[in-house]
């Protein structure tokens, strides 16, 4: 019984934890549009030595209630190098109207930060994307 009582709460806790924001070790990733698709940027004052580089990032979209992974973390993606401030598109994804959450892990010459972003992108009549950071 003992068990069954721990995974209840275990299952409780996760529950309750997807409806709450980023936690306190991911920093905020800034989003913007270009050319009709979201673009990355980490800020100017990360902190971490180059090169700065980083994998794909985790993309979740809200379906419903739930978390759909559209793009799962991705160790064995090619690494890119990335510029403070300047923002980065990642190949391979197709954005729709929709509200995503993304994770992503930049690592510097001797550190790595986490940062993550939540944001809304509406569908204009002309196809073009209107971008809100809620996150």
């Amino acid at each position: 019984m003992a068990m069954k009582q721990l995974l209840s709460v275990v299952a409780i806790a996760l529950t309750v934890s997807a409806c709450v924001s980023h936690p306190a070790q991911y920093q905020s990733l800034s989003v913007t549009l270009k050319n009709n698709e979201p673009c990355f940027a980490i800020p100017a004052n990360a902190g971490l030595d180059a090169p700065i580089t980083s994998h794909s990032p985790t993309i979740m979209k809200r379906v419903g209630n739930e978390w759909k992974a559209i793009s799962p973390p991705s160790t064995f993606s090619p690494e890119v190098t990335l510029t403070n401030q300047q923002c980065h598109q990642w190949k391979g994804i197709t954005w729709q109207a929709g509200e995503y959450d993304v994770a992503l892990k930049v690592s510097g010459k001797n550190d790595s930060i986490r940062y993550a972003a939540r944001f809304s992108l509406q569908e204009g009549p002309s196809g073009q994307f209107k971008l809100t950071q809620t996150e």
